[in-house]
């Protein structure tokens, strides 16, 4: 019996049965305390992030704000942080920190975090921080706004909202200066060709001397167009140009005198023959000069008709096509920009790639206009605003006469500028030039902002969506109203500084 009793006290000792129960109930404590920290350490996290998001928020309006006073800034501040962090929020936040100069906006905040489990180890509440600056001012921002101009803007008041929407843009940029240090700002009112300005005749920039492949290809050789307008007496050249010869269409090349094609020839849509009747560019009488009669094409080029001639129609003319008011360069004075813009009519047919190549040249810093810094140089922000409400179209009732189309910064397609001379593919040709257009400025890393206006047709929705920079950068406004809402986001987007921190 004792050596039974022993052996079962020995085989007790070695039993380890019951330790599994023992050493969880050791553990179970910092266990707990190990997941509660984990889900505590989540929140905090969580805490922080809103935490950063409500400060970028308010940085950015104090950091974007001109002429408030210091304590007006930092209300301003508050109100914004305040609207990004709801008191509905995760965590409680303490007061805000601000700090404000010439060149950043300094901002910090603190929020404590209530703890679910870690309270079992005397931590009731965590304390999470936040902070951010703003370099103030750093880069400079440079606009230009490329802006349909056509005649199907006077329908449903689209003209006039489309000045609203534009001046609301320069006032948000702007910002409450009259002339600003830091903004330059351009504008390309374009329909079927653009205006640059007959200020600049003398400027080298243009085909005085009649030396480019294209610049008599609508008349006999030899033909000067600005001889032609010194025999009009009431029409002159008013700015508008010839597109380039292709490649120079879709490209920045500078224009040398050295390389006439690089040069613009001044725009001059020929009188067509009275037989097309009252829808055509008819505005001088063909004459009835021997072996012409029936040959439309030598009754349009001869030149003889315009001498002493005046002009009695208001739409028609040497102009025709092409009646908008001129570009404006880039500047920083409000006052100016505002009034081109309420000076944009509505008249013409279409040609998209016409108006944005202007604006590309407005905006770089080669000639033909300078104004324009560096695309390498990361302390300017550029941007294009292009919009149109219609697509490229140059065919219009003259599809099916001689010139088989309207005139137009292409000439007429019978030229062979715009495809197959026929015109049939002139829509697809203008198509490809705006997208060749699109990829050269976006590789200048310039800003494509891309807007649609009330329009229908779908291939030209889908022109302008990949045409800007990236999707979110396209705009399709639906109506007079949207169209003003797209503008101040995009002003919104242009406005916002950069997070340094």
């Amino acid at each position: 019996m004792f050596r039974r009793l022993v052996h079962r006290l020995h085989a007790f000792g070695s039993d380890r049965r019951g330790n599994v129960l023992l050493l969880f109930g050791l553990t179970i404590i910092p266990t707990m305390l190990a997941i509660g920290a984990a889900v505590d350490y989540s929140r905090a996290l969580n805490v922080k992030q809103r935490l950063g998001a409500a400060l970028d928020a308010a940085a950015l309006a104090v950091g974007g704000a001109t002429g408030l006073t210091e304590q007006q800034l930092k209300d301003k501040a508050q109100a914004y942080f305040e609207a990004n962090y709801p008191e509905a929020e995760l965590g409680t936040p303490g007061e805000l920190s601000v700090s404000v100069n010439d060149f950043k906006v300094t901002m910090s905040a603190t929020a404590n975090v209530g703890t679910t489990l870690m309270h079992l180890a005397g931590m009731s509440d965590m304390a999470v921080g936040a902070n951010v600056e703003v370099t103030k001012k750093t880069r400079k921002i440079e606009v230009v706004m490329v802006l349909d101009n056509t005649g199907s803007m006077k329908n449903g008041g689209k003209i006039g909202a489309l000045k609203t929407a534009a001046t609301q843009l320069v006032d948000t940029l702007f910002d409450g200066e009259m002339v600003s240090s830091d903004l330059m700002m351009g504008l390309v009112p374009f329909a079927a060709a653009v205006n640059i300005g007959s200020e600049h005749l003398n400027s080298g920039w243009i085909d005085t001397q009649a030396e480019s492949s294209i610049a008599a290809e609508d008349f006999s050789p030899g033909t000067n167009v600005l001889t032609l307008y010194n025999e009009i007496s009431n029409r002159s050249w008013n700015g508008c140009v010839r597109a380039r010869r292709a490649p120079f269409d879709t490209l920045d090349t500078a224009p040398a005198v050295a390389s006439p094609d690089t040069l613009w020839v001044p725009y001059f849509a020929p009188d067509e023959p009275d037989v097309y009747g009252n829808y055509a560019n008819r505005y001088a009488s063909d004459g009835d000069y021997e072996g012409a009669h029936y040959d439309y094409d030598a009754r349009q080029r001869y030149t003889g008709k315009y001498e002493d001639l005046s002009v009695n129609h208001i739409n028609r003319g040497p102009n025709y096509n092409c009646r908008m008011p001129a570009v404006t360069p880039m500047i920083n004075k409000k006052s100016d920009l505002i009034s081109a813009i309420d000076d944009m009519v509505a008249t013409g047919s279409t040609v998209i790639p016409a108006g944005l190549a202007w604006g590309w040249r407005l905006i770089s810093p080669t000639e033909p206009f300078t104004e324009g810094g560096s695309s390498s140089d990361e302390g300017i922000v550029k941007a294009i605003v292009l919009l149109t409400d219609g697509k490229n179209s140059v065919a219009g009732g003259l599809k099916n006469n001689h010139n088989n189309s309207r005139y137009s910064a292409y000439g007429y397609a019978r030229s062979g500028h715009l495809g197959m001379t026929n015109g049939n593919n002139a829509t697809s040709t203008l198509n490809a030039k705006t997208t060749t257009l699109c990829n050269n400025i976006k590789a200048q890393n310039i800003r494509l902002y891309t807007i649609t206006f009330k329009l229908n047709d779908g291939g030209t929705k889908n022109l302008m969506r990949n045409c800007a920079s990236k999707s979110s950068m396209y705009y399709d406004a639906a109506s007079n109203t949207n169209l003003q809402t797209v503008f101040e986001d995009i002003a919104k987007g242009l406005s916002e500084l950069r997070i340094s921190k």
